[in-house]
């Protein structure tokens, strides 16, 4: 039986980790990532909360590509191999990201995201909730641990519950490819 997702538990040491939080926070250009449904600004309707930043950093891009490519021949083999602008995302105290996949299904251009990836740079005792979650599959265990990587199809339901305390930080990435057909 094929596996839906692909995960590797501490896979990155953490001063790597460290390493990378400190390489992104001098990098990006941290902004405000809330994204509410369709335009309906009310808190209620808000899909996410958390502050983002973007990065093009070539040895970050190095350990995605190592990882999305691993998980495709694993488990996937989809056509997709060009990674776009990196994420760097930060969940502070209240902050979450509702269930949503990251595939635009109304976009009108030749590409789709196809593959997901995301990357745990938080020691799990530095924060509390802020739970990566499938919603219809099986959720991976030990994708808390620090380094930890998790790739997956970018069509599948998931969502970071809201951080409770502390502060959570992550990678993610995506691996885009002709659209779906």
């Amino acid at each position: 039986m094929r596996q839906v997702w692909q995960m590797w538990e501490a896979a990155l040491p953490p001063q790597q980790c460290n390493q990378l939080v400190a390489l992104c926070q001098a990098e990006c250009t941290m902004q405000d990532g809330t994204t509410f449904n369709q335009g309906d600004y009310t808190v209620k309707n808000t899909i996410r909360d958390t502050s983002i930043g973007w990065t093009h950093n070539e040895a970050i891009k190095d350990i995605v590509e190592y990882y999305y490519q691993e998980a495709n021949r694993n488990a996937f083999s989809f056509d997709a191999s060009y990674i776009p602008a990196i994420q760097y995302g930060e969940y502070a105290e209240g902050n979450f990201y509702g269930w949503h996949h990251d595939i635009n299904w109304q976009a009108d251009c030749p590409y789709d995201r196809k593959l997901s990836v995301v990357i745990q740079l938080t020691d799990p005792r530095e924060y509390t909730g802020g739970q990566f979650q499938f919603k219809h599959v099986e959720n991976p265990t030990g994708f808390l641990s620090q380094g930890s990587v998790l790739v997956f199809p970018s069509y599948l339901e998931h969502q970071v519950t809201r951080v409770e305390s502390g502060l959570r930080r992550s990678l993610v990435a995506w691996v885009e490819g002709p659209r779906w057909r």
